[in-house]
């Protein structure tokens, strides 16, 4: 492994804990404000944090090296970056929210764990463009679902809400995915980062004007200190900073050379931490059924990518 590789690495697996402990943040922060509001405030943090980085960075990212053009570079058009940050943002705000409203009525250690879905969905999704699927991947999915019956359905045979919500999550974060892999490298990962996060943040925030009470109004009482808002500080601030400004920035330019293949086997550990977050932090704890189907699906996840030398198939 070369020194590049093994930065690439280290920027994954940063990713990979601070979302996973992400989980315990988003699920505190409902008890105090709506996941509309949550995910929009968190989202503009996240961009936030990353202005002083693109100012330092703009002039090298304004010029994007691509094979096969002259001097090996071309200028990247702004409305190539606005519309790329749109159609990835949109994702983002649909898987984000489908989880976030899914931990609701779901514990993180469950969330984690289905929302790791999306790694093996990623292959299957890529054979609409045209991209080839592995025999093993289709032996994974099908003890993907095993384990997400056990994981999910309970002995009623009836599966929570809140479940339906993070496979709708991980149906979304399989297209992210994607669509993170083939921008990444074309129009330069930190203005991709804070567009599609901008994206994010005003969707959500239009959603909550509507459907949610005000997280900075509190009817019962003038105490500031009572404000929902001030109330969910420490897991907006962690959910701003950590998970969003921090984590998926790396998660993008990991990308830019990553194989996604074995970029998305280091980030399922995520729900490896997600559990153990629920479990130290929220007193979160799951039955052996749950156990059982955990196990499969990170079986399942951890099948699909027994290669990490193998070319990506993911790559334009």
């Amino acid at each position: 492994m070369n020194k590049k590789e093994l930065q690439t690495d280290i920027m994954l697996v940063i990713a990979a804990i601070l979302w996973g402990l992400g989980f315990v943040a988003q699920r505190d922060g409902m008890n105090y404000i709506g996941p509309f509001y949550y995910t929009s405030i968190r989202f503009f943090i996240g961009a936030l944090c990353l202005l002083p980085i693109y100012f330092t960075t703009r002039k090298i990212e304004i010029k994007i090296k691509v094979k096969g053009k002259p001097n090996n570079e071309y200028q990247v058009e702004r409305k190539t970056v606005i519309f790329a940050g749109i159609i990835v943002g949109v994702f983002l705000f649909l898987g984000v929210n489908a989880q976030q409203v899914g931990l609701v009525t779901t514990t993180a250690g469950k969330a984690s764990f289905i929302t790791a879905l999306y790694m093996i969905l990623v292959p299957i999704f890529g054979l609409v463009i045209g991209h080839r699927t592995r025999k093993i991947v289709w032996i994974a999915i099908m003890i993907a679902l095993v384990g997400l019956y056990f994981m999910s359905i309970n002995n009623n045979f009836r599966m929570e809400t809140g479940d339906i919500y993070m496979i709708a999550c991980a149906i979304f974060w399989a297209i992210h995915f994607l669509l993170i892999s083939h921008y990444s490298s074309k129009v330069g990962a930190i203005r991709l980062s804070i567009w599609q996060f901008v994206v994010c943040a005003v969707l959500s925030f239009i959603v909550a004007l509507f459907t949610e009470h005000s997280p900075f109004i509190n009817p019962s009482t003038l105490s500031s200190y009572t404000l929902p808002v001030r109330q969910a500080l420490p897991a907006i601030l962690y959910g701003g900073i950590g998970s969003v400004g921090i984590a998926y920035t790396l998660h993008v330019i990991a990308l830019r050379k990553a194989n996604p293949a074995y970029a998305s086997l280091i980030l399922s550990t995520e729900s490896v931490f997600g559990a153990i977050g629920g479990w130290l932090i929220l007193q979160e704890s799951m039955s052996g059924r749950q156990i059982l189907g955990a196990t499969l699906i990170m079986g399942a996840i951890l099948l699909t990518q027994v290669k990490k030398g193998q070319k990506s198939k993911l790559r334009d």
